[in-house]
């Protein structure tokens, strides 16, 4: 419940601040704009025009500005003649009809957008360049702004409901997911528990095999508990200076002394790496190295060699291989394995390799599995 309330607390406030972010880039571009509309007015422009002895002269400065924004500007006397005019394109008629001035005013003339103000000897027309104003008017039958107001209440009333109804259909949606992830994630871990309960409840007294499958148990569990901290982020990791080589060598005595027949465990470490360390949590790589190990060890219960080799991968890192020449895996299997994380192959696959991704995935490790039916399967991560 206090996810869902968290959830839908968070997508409410998302929306909030989107909206007010909206607004307020709207209102930055309309305050940014709203100059380049009234740097120039027709009445400033008119004002500027003088009419002596029927000889017009103009302020220098509206002169500079008219120059500065490439303006034009025109009086049209009562005759529809131009008696005056600064920077006229030459395409702009000089002289003019009623229906002429009665259509510019309300549009454009010669597909410049024009502003007029009406002087005592005419009409003062300011024009501004092709493209740097959209200019139509607007307009709304009474009929239609009061239709407009009495849907307006029913328009606010959707649009909460959409935003109270949409925050909870996506947590839905989120929460069904997640509840199907868990379901696919247990059926996984049931299905590598189950054969090694039946093995010891129906062989207890055999020891060593008994032992063997207790330490499937506790590893499944132990990789429950990992797997369950990196997925949820609620693991407490250290980052401590790890030497490769000891460690390998520390892992590989543990599998010797445990499995003295049927397996061989060979380390195959390059001797300029034994100084090489790596900066992470102990227990996480130690755990994704098991994981490898004892994956080839439960996939070739007749016995195997198991090569865990050490080399350089250039750029100061160093490759890990861990090989067995075991029953390998087909080609859709490596394929599964080489994908991203998903909970559809966990069943098939184990608890233990996604472990592995999830590990190298946390500290960049990429890592790659390759096979050869019948012959190996081997993992190559590269430690950085």
């Amino acid at each position: 419940m206090k996810k869902f309330s968290g959830y839908l607390l968070s997508m409410l406030l998302v929306l909030i601040a989107l909206a007010i972010a909206d607004m307020g880039i709207l209102a930055f571009i309309s305050v940014k704009t709203r100059g380049t509309n009234t740097i120039l007015r027709p009445e400033a422009v008119s004002a500027a025009v003088t009419d002596s002895d029927d000889s017009y002269t103009i302020d220098e400065s509206m002169e500079a500005k008219l120059d500065k924004y490439s303006a034009f500007a025109m009086i049209i006397d009562n005759d529809g003649k131009v008696v005056w005019e600064h920077n006229l394109p030459a395409e702009v008629p000089t002289t003019y009809e009623l229906k002429d001035i009665v259509s510019f005013t309300r549009w454009y003339l010669n597909d410049y957008p024009v502003y007029t103000w009406i002087r005592d000897d005419g009409i003062l027309v300011l024009g501004l360049p092709k493209d740097s104003i959209w200019k139509y008017p607007i307009e709304f039958g009474m009929a239609t702004v009061s239709s407009l107001f009495s849907v307006l209440p029913y328009l606010f009333i959707i649009n909460i409901v959409i935003l109270i109804l949409l925050p909870i259909l996506i947590t839905r949606h989120w929460l069904k997911a997640r509840e199907r992830s868990r379901t696919e994630w247990i059926a996984g871990v049931s299905h590598d528990i189950r054969t090694p309960l039946s093995i010891v409840m129906g062989s207890v007294e055999k020891g060593s095999v008994a032992e063997k499958q207790c330490f499937k148990i506790r590893d499944l569990i132990g990789n429950l508990n990992t797997e369950n901290k990196l997925d949820s982020g609620t693991g407490k990791w250290n980052d401590e200076r790890i030497e490769v080589a000891p460690l390998l060598r520390e892992i590989l005595c543990d599998y010797i002394n445990t499995y003295e027949a049927d397996y061989t465990f060979n380390p195959e470490i390059d001797e300029s790496l034994e100084g090489f360390a790596i900066n992470a949590d102990k227990t996480l790589v130690r755990r994704m190295i098991d994981n490898l190990i004892t994956n080839a060890i439960v996939h070739n219960e007749k016995g195997c060699e198991i090569s865990v080799a050490l080399e350089k991968a250039g750029k100061g890192n160093a490759k890990l291989t861990i090989l067995d020449n075991g029953e390998g895996a087909n080609e859709a299997k490596i394929k599964a394995l080489n994908a991203n994380i998903k909970n559809d192959y966990l069943p098939e696959h184990g608890l233990g390799i996604r472990v592995v991704k999830q590990v190298a995935k946390k500290y960049g490790y990429p890592v790659k599995f390759s096979s050869i039916p019948g012959k190996n399967f081997k993992c190559e991560i590269t430690l950085k």
